[in-house]
């Protein structure tokens, strides 16, 4: 028989939820699971009596407020005000408590043999709870219920009192009932500036629900029913009501258990835009190194968020031409880009569709299978992990990186697919073989000139015409323009000199590219090998949220060309565009940190390092295999710490 502890007897029971101070999430309502015991049978004797039991058990309880259902007739009397919730104090923590009317239970120890409980039963129960559930805490076990048996039935063995009186227990009672009975979902709650959590308590994965329990935030460009989506404008969030449903590729999460714990802050428009620049909402802070770094890309927020908070599990962003990917590698987390046309995209708000695709960030690379089999679903595009032979491209147009200690560990994780593959690199130039094959006629044999303007013109005229009914929709209701920063009114500014034939004139050129380079680069077609590539992200510098513009990615390369100040467009031949072009997945991975002199801390600073693997259209689970086998076999960990170090303690220099 399961043994279900609770928390008090005859008082309001709970390990439920608790806040947590944030900064790059904006406050949401979501749903909570709570506990209580049964209301008649908690509250029938006198509300004094409760709430004195209740003060006496947490005496550092801050405040108190309860309200009893409407059902119930109670004597009035002179106490605290009645109200809708409770909020208590208990070490650092505060929770919030929302009565039921029902029965909802805390958590549950399946593991005792029929009604006998002995020491060793109890301690495993303890352990695990506190080890899986950052909520719940030793504090909780001052009273135990036991529920689902009756004091005269069950059978204490020796050493079971003693366990009780090392956590402190001062009360145990004992109820009959069914103890099947599931835990409850609580109504909606929210707190001013804070986020709340869910207990991992309530929670087992099983085969329908795969990611129950998860903890998800959701970036602002990303349809939440019930909220609005506001793209971090002003202007757009006043524009637009709350959203009736979610976004498609969210309510896949929800279906399969997760839970949404908040919105994750983006850069403006999902459009380039600098701390200096933020001037309506706050960039979120990047926790790695002293703190002041930015956190670059449009899904910052997303990537900040698993970088700062063990509660979080995973967060969901999007990517453009390096909208995820880079916030993955300064923010020192991992991240996947999807193949194109793996997930439904419809309440996902972009501005190119045929690149924008939603990401998703975790601190685990080892969940990321799961997660990918419960989001993608059963995608006929995906390919399964197999032992074909597996072709590395190293290529000598992105590597090495200016800087010798970024590709150092580069190199240390190819190094270790090599082992893992049982294969060597194969080193090529994009520019070379480009000028060899000449898809695009003689005339046409400088890769770098070629893609000049092929990766931005088309994606800047599209989002510029996608965009005009918002400006038009905002200045009929409000009587003037909408406020759009100054990046996005220099995208727009580009946009209105492109025509729609230069628009399609340099989309046919990135057509060309991206059926070269799965032709004739990474062979897609081919039976008998798989072929990846890997890629350094940005150069491993150090840059400041407070730095002067422009700051240039990439500046060894002829990848930006720069039109006024501080703007610039990132050409198509930029490995942040590859993928895009490609429709294909990209694996970005941390492989480590290197030092530098911090002019903000006057110390020297970690500062994370991450690598991208790519491969065809349809190889995400492939890649995420080859990505954790080449980590392990180089000894490089596989799982990142939040805060100031990627591996929560000073790593050692590259």
């Amino acid at each position: 028989m399961a043994h279900r502890l609770l928390l008090e007897k005859e008082v309001l029971a709970f390990a439920a939820l608790t806040t947590v101070e944030v900064s790059s999430f904006r406050p949401v309502f979501v749903p909570l699971t709570l506990i209580a015991l049964e209301w008649k049978e908690c509250v029938s004797s006198s509300v004094p009596r409760l709430w004195s039991q209740l003060a006496q058990a947490y005496p550092n309880t801050l405040e108190m407020q309860m309200q009893m259902p409407p059902s119930l007739n109670l004597v009035p009397f002179k106490g605290p005000t009645l109200d809708e919730e409770m909020k208590v104090t208990i070490g650092d923590a505060d929770y919030i408590l929302i009565p039921h009317d029902t029965v909802v239970l805390s958590v549950t120890s399946e593991d005792g043999p029929g009604h006998t409980i002995s020491g060793a039963d109890l301690r495993k129960f303890r352990e695990t709870t506190l080890n899986k559930d950052d909520v719940f805490r030793p504090e909780f076990f001052r009273h135990v219920v036991f529920y689902g048996i009756a004091a005269d039935s069950v059978i204490f063995e020796s050493g079971a009192e003693a366990e009780l009186d090392s956590w402190g227990t001062k009360s145990m009672t004992f109820l009959a009932g069914d103890p099947s009975a599931k835990a409850a979902p609580g109504p909606y709650a929210g707190t001013n500036g804070r986020v709340i959590v869910p207990s991992r308590c309530y929670f087992k994965p099983s085969k329908s629900r795969p990611l129950d329990g998860v903890r998800i935030t959701v970036k602002d460009n990303i349809d939440v029913a019930g909220h609005k989506t506001t793209l971090c404008n002003r202007a757009w969030q006043d524009l637009y009501p709350a959203k009736t449903k979610h976004a498609a590729c969210v309510q896949v999460l929800v279906n399969a258990g997760a839970i949404i714990v908040g919105k994750a802050k983006l850069m403006a428009m999902i459009m380039r835009e600098e701390p200096l620049e933020c001037v309506e909402f706050t960039a979120p802070f990047n926790p790695r190194g002293d703190g002041y770094q930015i956190s670059s890309g449009s899904s910052h927020g997303s990537a900040a968020g698993v970088a700062s908070y063990d509660w979080l599990d995973f967060s969901i962003g999007s990517d453009t031409n390096g909208s995820g990917r880079k916030p993955a590698h300064y923010n020192g987390c991992f991240s996947i880009r999807p193949s194109a046309g793996v997930m439904n995209t419809q309440g996902v708000i972009g501005q190119f569709p045929q690149f924008d695709m939603p990401v998703f960030f975790s601190r685990d690379i080892s969940r990321f299978s799961d997660f990918i089999s419960a989001w993608y679903g059963d995608s006929p595009m995906l390919r399964a992990p197999s032992d074909l032979p597996v072709k590395i491209l190293y290529p000598k147009d992105y590597l090495p990186t200016v800087n010798e200690a970024q590709t150092r560990l580069i190199d240390k994780f190819v190094n270790g697919l090599e082992s893992a593959l049982q294969t060597g690199r194969t080193r090529i130039s994009l520019a070379e073989m480009w000028e060899k094959d000449c898809p695009d006629g003689r005339e046409n044999a400088d890769i770098a000139k070629y893609l000049e303007k092929t990766g931005s013109y088309p994606y800047y005229y599209d989002a510029y015409h996608t965009l005009q009914p918002f400006t038009q929709e905002y200045t009929k209701k409000f009587g003037k323009a909408p406020f759009i920063h100054r990046a996005m009114k220099w995208q727009w500014s580009v946009a209105k000199t492109i025509t729609r034939e230069e628009r399609d004139f340099y989309w046919r050129r990135s057509e060309i590219y991206r059926r070269w380079l799965l032709e004739k680069v990474f062979e897609e077609d081919a039976e008998d090998k798989m072929t990846i590539m890997v890629l350094p992200i940005l150069d491993g510098k150090p840059t400041y949220r407070d730095a002067e513009l422009p700051y240039a990615f990439h500046s060894h390369l002829p990848t930006c060309t720069y039109l006024s100040w501080p703007y610039y467009i990132l050409s198509g031949y930029s490995s942040l565009n590859m993928s895009p072009m490609m429709r294909a997945p990209e694996v970005t991975a941390i492989v480590g940190e290197i030092p530098y002199d911090s002019i903000v801390a006057e110390r020297t600073e970690p500062m994370p390092i991450a690598v991208s693997v790519i491969g065809a259209p349809g190889m995400d689970l492939c890649l995420v295999d080859l990505v954790e086998r080449g980590l392990k076999a180089a000894g490089i960990p596989r799982q990142v710490q939040t805060g100031r170090s990627v591996y929560g303690v000073e790593s050692e220099i590259a």
